[in-house]
């Protein structure tokens, strides 16, 4: 059976496919902007203002406790993301989805330069005693913070691909779910140990995120030929 789509409907799902796009676009050049304009002044800053105050907040806090920080610091480093990252790509690929596979590694290759040069530029150092309580250890520069970075890429390309219905309808719920409480619980936690102000995990939120967007940028392109 013949099953005629109307010029009507064709024209409605394209307007607003086009109004996505360009929503997003115009999201991720605001993104980029306030990423430039934060890694600016943590580059000038040792710390900005509400970082002390925040800080100070957030230790004397129950949760997200020592426990719970530890696991979420263990499970978010690049090196954790980078092979999660590559497991989920390698399913995509198998699974036909070669475009989301291949965006997802370029991300993750672009990922651990793009960390390393920022931490490079802004040298910021970690915060210190007596200002803070130390609770964990660390071995690179403080800002943007990379335990919050890597897994805002990762999971907000996740997401991404939940919210577009790239995936079976339960799937897409259970991802979408569970990526969007990995991007946001992966802040907190540095910041109750001590190992890193407010202002690192806005920026690896920030900069993680402009990635993902990108990638997800040139998939849009992608599929709209």
């Amino acid at each position: 059976m013949l099953l005629i789509v109307p010029a009507s409907s064709r024209a409605g799902y394209y307007n607003a496919s086009v109004r996505w796009r360009f929503t997003f676009v115009c999201s991720w050049l605001a993104l980029v902007a306030c990423a430039t304009a934060l890694s600016v002044l943590a580059a000038q800053y040792d710390t900005l203002p509400g970082d002390a105050r925040i800080m100070a907040w957030a230790q004397d806090r129950a949760f997200p406790g020592e426990t719970f920080s530890d696991i979420v610091r263990g499970i978010t480093t690049t090196e954790v993301v980078l092979a999660t990252g590559a497991i989920i790509a390698v399913l995509l690929w198998v699974a036909g989805r070669r475009w989301e596979a291949g965006l997802l590694v370029l991300g993750l290759v672009l990922l651990p330069l793009l960390q390393g040069g920022l931490k490079e530029l802004a040298d910021r150092p970690r915060p210190a005693e007596p200002l803070v309580e130390l609770r964990a250890g660390f071995s690179s520069e403080s800002y943007p913070a990379g335990h919050v970075m890597s897994p805002s890429y990762l999971y907000g390309f996740l997401l991404y691909l939940a919210v577009r219905r790239s995936m079976p309808r339960i799937l897409s719920y259970v991802v979408g779910i569970g990526a969007g409480l990995a991007i946001v619980f992966a802040g907190p936690p540095n910041v109750w140990l001590g190992v890193h102000w407010p202002s690192d995990v806005l920026g690896g939120w920030a900069w993680g995120l402009a990635l993902a967007g990108l990638m997800i940028l040139t998939l849009e392109r992608a599929r709209a030929r």
